[in-house]
């Protein structure tokens, strides 16, 4: 865990005026001492939008203290639940803000837990918000809060979790504004070959990886381990467990980070699940524990944990669209490429879905499902919701599979495709009961506005070649 700083060190990120400032979560008292020494000007107040994607504004370091006891002075608009990914109104989404209601702002709740200064933004404090509506209610159907009442329902049977995510993404020499105009051809990655854990063809991503590991430290996310991965251009850097909410928080940060860095340093990095069809996918594995509430006591060893990786093996196929979001998800799930195609867990088996590790209290579970293109808040809420309904089914722990899982045709297979995974997850009373209703249509109308977006508006290079001179 982060430690809070009450006054500012002699180490850490980076202020207004090139000034070294303290590392981890903030106190107020830190802040307000910042910016009486001019250190700090600007607070970024932010919320993950459907995608995970961090929006929101920008207000002057005063105006947040004097006014951080009364959220109602901090407000975007609630329509930003209704965009999709290129910012395009999602007509399914009209009541969430839309212009028939009239545009209508929400508040933005700082968490203050969450302050703290990001080193790739000099000056500027960061605190992740809580939407809520103008008559004083939660946005239920925003990401984070999302995950807070899948965690209520674990808390509900006397367990919290720690989590911890795995993120791969690719590095490429081009910057995003070149990769653009290029229309991401070409792009040049930052190895020749395929080096995982080659230390060698690591030295030449150094400066950026350097860079990527000493901002996190100074912003407060604990890097676990690193390394080059399989694909051309492709590093993996794991985020050290904590509780779900500060796990899924950092890894918020960490792609916002990992992509800011690039951009100050001309580089790119993608988090696609599948950027290029002859390359592998980008993974999020997600590691999960159960401990007691009061966090003091794992649980690995408990009917508790038996129950709850029952219940990521059960709705496995019914929570996919909370772990492969987008249509380019899909790409990732293939034979042999260390994506699972079945579900079942193995013991410490990746070629499966599932993977159990280790044994007695501290055993875990990791999911192999999620790829690198999830929002975290979802990502993990899907998979406690899974968890839970396990735990209330009072399923016993799942028979572990060993062997090859690719060539298991008797096991159920991940769905093939978005629509598919939309299918199931409509289809399905315990997500339906897990996540509620409302929480339940919205994750359904994200997922058929990226099919719709495709499939009715989109003209691909597939196309051109194929009907341009032929039809």
């Amino acid at each position: 865990m982060t430690t809070r700083i009450d006054a500012p060190a002699a180490s850490g990120a980076v202020g207004s005026k090139g000034q070294p400032l303290p590392s981890g979560i903030w106190s107020l008292s830190a802040l307000s001492e910042a910016v009486d020494a001019g250190f700090i000007t600007k607070v970024l107040l932010v919320a993950a939008d459907n995608s995970g994607r961090p929006l929101g504004e920008h207000v002057p370091a005063r105006r947040f203290l004097d006014h951080v006891g009364d959220y109602t002075k901090f407000r975007i608009p609630l329509m930003v639940w209704q965009l999709d990914i290129e910012q395009d109104l999602n007509p399914d989404l009209e009541h969430v803000g839309g212009l028939s209601t009239g545009g209508p702002d929400c508040y933005l709740k700082p968490d203050l837990n969450t302050l703290r200064v990001l080193p790739w933004i000099p000056g500027t404090a960061f605190v992740i918000c809580d939407p809520v509506l103008i008559d004083g209610t939660t946005l239920e159907i925003a990401p984070r809060q999302i995950l807070k009442r899948q965690l209520e329902r674990l808390a509900a049977h006397g367990a919290t979790a720690q989590v911890a995510s795995e993120l791969e993404f690719y590095l490429f020499d081009q910057s995003y504004e070149d990769g653009w105009r290029s229309n991401y051809q070409d792009l040049t990655p930052a190895s020749r070959y395929q080096a995982a854990y080659d230390p060698l063809v690591a030295i030449n991503n150094e400066p950026f990886i350097n860079a990527v590991v000493e901002q996190m430290e100074r912003a407060g996310v604990e890097i676990e381990g690193l390394s080059c991965e399989y694909g051309l251009g492709q590093q993996e850097i794991n985020l050290t467990h904590t509780n779900a909410l500060d796990m899924a928080d950092r890894h918020f940060i960490y792609k916002f980070g990992v992509k800011a860095i690039a951009t100050r340093m001309g580089l790119s990095a993608t988090f696609m699940a599948k950027w290029d069809a002859a390359g592998l996918g980008s993974s999020c594995h997600i590691h999960t524990s159960l401990w007691s509430t009061d966090g003091s006591t794992p649980l690995g060893d408990s009917a508790l944990f038996d129950g709850f990786v029952a219940g990521l093996v059960d709705d496995a196929r019914e929570m996919c669209l909370t772990y492969a979001p987008n249509l380019n998800s899909y790409r990732r799930f293939q034979p042999n490429s260390f994506a699972p195609t079945t579900v079942a867990c193995g013991d410490d088996n990746r070629t499966l879905s599932f993977r159990s590790i280790g044994e007695g209290p501290t055993r875990r579970v990791e999911n192999r499902i999620p790829g690198a293109d999830v929002n975290p808040y979802i990502a993990i809420a899907g998979a406690i919701a899974a968890g839970v309904n396990g735990i209330e089914r009072c399923l016993p722990f799942p028979e572990l599979v060993s062997g090859d899982g690719y060539l298991r045709t008797d096991l159920p297979q991940l769905p093939r495709s978005l629509t598919q995974a939309i299918e199931l997850f409509a289809s399905s009373e315990s997500a339906k009961t897990a996540f509620g209703s409302e929480v339940h249509a919205h994750l359904l109308t994200v997922g058929h506005g990226e099919t719709s977006a495709f499939l009715n508006q989109a003209v691909t290079d597939w196309e051109r070649r194929r009907y341009f001179e032929r039809t």
